[in-house]
């Protein structure tokens, strides 16, 4: 694969640019030293020098993987080495290492660089009861950004991930002794390893240990000769099944071995539910477990990339999980799980060293009903035939599906006849696609015993497939089903469904007669019932309203035989009633005094301060005792309106000051809408009689009554002649 994609990118850089150069760091640190690691990939660059810190006593190893170039190494100018593949060695003081590189044939080059180097590593191999000094081994938390999906191992990615520093190791081997490293793990973790970088042959060993016991692993990682991660990728997973720590062994039978060796710890994947409609990749390690939530019409469609992954899938069936099927996802091809019949939910575990698969799913559903069609028909009347899918016979073109995979080689769907009885329908369905295959039948059925009246069956003939029935009203249902169906397989195996499309064509023949149907007789007792109570609900507001009528004419008749009603509110103030109980009493007074006639009404109250009659409209006016008024100094007045003829159209009263200063109106009662010294009547008809009790704000001493409108469509207005003074003296 590797070789394939070289080739790829150099067409490509070469199409682009005349210069790329890409750039790949990686650093890494021990318990107890630090060092500094590069790996360089540089394309077409005919000269490049690049400079490395290094301290005396520490350990290079420089890895250029160029055939065609050459190469000169120095240290503080000064030529240590040239024409290599790989230069290694001990620095000899502090200083600079520099590489200097000729690439006359635009090569593609990687380069390896692990600079400055040195160890102190135990030599033995502690005890699982023994202390030891663990690496903080980088862990990835994010799966989904981890997995490099361009690697053709799924490795992760080795850089532009936080706490690059902690997932390389690297040491030299100096005396040919073994060295040990470790880090702790966890419970469900999987420990990706790969060898990142060797001046020469090096062996990783790997052993788990808990408080008590070893487990030994075995070879992680290994090289018989120099290679780097660019020139060999090698990559290995490890799952852990409880918690504890990891010891790896380090041995190289060359003196002087340069090494750098990847750990990448992978927590445990727990359970999670995925939203098909925003989710298009699975990622994981070891094993990983996913609910979808799903109808019994929608398939999943599983693509691994690279490599194959084992299943094991349940569908959840009535609050059960049912198991549905296992087997492999063949890498690079699309592999479909089926959930079981009535299902709404699948739970699908995936297990793998390493897995990346592109998600999607897709509907199997006929006519897009959002259901699968039975293969029979409904056996009683008295069964939900809601499952079946409804066919609209209205002149529409539909598409459905024998779904093989899941068996499905009949699909059966209802159709609704809605109309008055004795009507007569005349339905035809046409098939398209593959109708060699295909056998239609439409069924009509007796709505009484559910016993078939007509069925007729048909296939092709003259290269066309259709059938046509009368039917009546009611429930009857079209049947479609392949013939000679070759696939024998288990349920859930892919098989290419076989499509068909259903064109109907539909007719009224004759129009029955509107049916009628008896009362029931509970129905027509509580809708008796219905109506008088309802009948006695209506007629409470008039009983109400005609109630507080009589009472108003009552009380109105009452106050005619005492009369002098001014004189009698000023005697209970003087009996020390209080003014708020006069004004109520006052405000029933004008509401009922309006149901008299206009001069009985005029007597009532006393004598008028100002009476003012023509032939169409009557005006009069009284002086009320101040202590009625609500407002300190405001000056209370009756004023009452009798249309005599015609009809008033925005009739407003006008309280004009013939000297001094504007009236300003504090209160009305009844409430009529008023602005400055206007109140505003508005509709006043014939026999129109109204009474309002007003309050006077201001400073001047009279005031003069004035009627305006409009009477019968004509502007009209009348002003009382005489002017009523606040002080009788003035």
């Amino acid at each position: 694969m590797q070789g394939v994609v070289r080739p790829l990118i150099l067409i490509i850089c070469l199409l682009t640019s005349l210069t790329c150069i890409t750039f790949e760091s990686l650093v890494s640190n021990n318990a107890t030293t630090g060092q500094l690691g590069e790996e360089l990939e540089i394309q077409f660059s005919e000269g490049s020098e690049y400079t490395w810190d290094i301290n005396s006593g520490n350990w290079y190893s420089i890895q250029t993987n160029c055939i065609t170039c050459t190469s000169t190494l120095s240290l503080n100018d000064v030529e240590l080495d040239s024409n290599h593949t790989n230069y290694i060695g001990q620095a000899t003081e502090n200083g600079q290492l520099k590489l200097t590189i000729e690439n006359s044939e635009q090569e593609v080059i990687e380069i390896s660089a692990f600079v400055d180097i040195n160890d102190n590593y135990p030599l033995i191999r502690p005890a699982p009861s023994e202390s030891f000094e663990l690496f903080e081994a980088f862990q990835c938390l994010e799966i989904n950004h981890c997995i490099d999906v361009n690697s053709p191992i799924l490795s992760s990615l080795r850089t532009d991930l936080d706490g690059d520093e902690n997932k390389i190791i690297s040491g030299v081997i100096d005396n040919q002794q073994s060295e040990f490293i470790g880090f702790e793990v966890a419970s469900g973790d999987t420990i990706e390893f790969y060898l990142e970088h060797s001046s020469s042959d090096v062996t990783f060993e790997a052993f788990f240990q808990n408080v008590t016991t070893e487990v030994e692993i075995g070879n992680v990682a290994s090289s018989s000769t120099i290679m780097n991660y660019f020139d060999t990728p090698n990559v290995l997973f490890s799952n852990i099944e409880e918690d504890g720590r990891i010891i790896v062994k380090v041995s190289s039978s060359t003196i002087n071995t340069v090494w750098s060796l990847g750990v990448i710890i992978h927590s445990e994947d727990f359970p999670t539910m995925l939203d098909l409609s925003k989710t298009t990749e699975i990622f994981g390690h070891n094993t990983k477990t996913t609910i979808f939530d799903l109808n019994d019409t929608t398939a999943l469609v599983l693509t691994p990339i690279f490599n194959d992954v084992e299943y094991t899938y349940y569908s959840l069936v009535n609050t059960e999980w049912l198991y549905s099927g296992s087997g492999n996802l063949s890498s690079d091809s699309q592999n479909r799980i089926f959930p079981l019949p009535m299902s709404n939910a699948i739970r699908l575990s995936l297990s793998a060293d390493v897995f990346y698969i592109q998600l999607e799913h897709e509907s199997y559903d006929d006519i897009d009903s959002g259901l699968e069609a039975p293969s029979l028909p409904p056996i009683l009347i008295s069964t939900n035939n809601e499952s079946w899918p409804l066919l609209d016979v209205v002149d529409q073109t539909l598409t459905g599906e024998f779904t093989k995979s899941i068996g499905d080689t009949s699909d059966v769907y209802r159709i609704e006849i809605d109309a008055w009885e004795d009507s007569i329908h005349f339905v035809k369905i046409e098939i398209e696609g593959d109708i060699n295959a295909f056998e239609i039948e439409l069924i009509e059925k007796n709505q009484d015993d559910w016993s078939e009246v007509e069925s007729k069956v048909k296939t092709v003939s003259l290269n066309k497939l259709s059938v046509a029935m009368e039917f009546s009203r009611g429930t009857h249902f079209f049947r479609i089903s392949l013939l000679n169906d070759s696939v024998n397989s288990a349920w859930g195996d892919y098989y290419e469904p076989s499509m068909y499309t259903i064109i109907t064509t539909y007719e009224l023949v004759d129009e029955g007669e509107e049916p009628w149907f008896p009362p029931d007789e509970n129905a027509q007792k509580w809708g008796d019932f219905a109506r008088w109570f309802l009948g006695i609900l209506f007629l409470i507001p008039a009983i109400y309203i005609g109630t507080i009528q009589i009472r108003k004419k009552s009380y109105a008749k009452n106050m005619l035989s005492k009369k002098q009603r001014l004189a009698w509110l000023k005697s209970r103030l003087d009996d020390g009633i209080s003014p708020k109980q006069n004004r109520k009493e006052l405000s029933r007074s004008l509401e009922a005094v309006s149901t008299l006639d206009w001069d009985d009404a005029c007597q009532t109250w006393g004598d008028t301060d100002i009476s003012y009659r023509t032939d169409n409209v009557a005006i009069a006016c009284w002086k009320l005792d101040e202590r009625m008024a609500k407002s300190q100094d405001s000056w209370p007045l009756i004023i009452g309106i009798y249309v005599i003829d015609g009809n008033w159209e925005i009739a407003a009263l006008r309280l004009d000051s013939p000297e001094g200063e504007a009236w300003g109106i504090e209160s009305v009662t009844p409430r009529f809408l008023h602005s400055g010294y206007e109140i505003f009547l508005d509709t006043m008809n014939k026999g129109n009689k109204t009474f309002l009790s007003v309050e006077l704000s201001g400073s001047a001493k009279s005031v003069d009554v004035e009627l305006n409108g409009r009477m019968n469509g004509e502007p009209f207005a009348c002003r009382a002649s005489k002017t009523l003074f606040r002080d009788e003296e003035e």
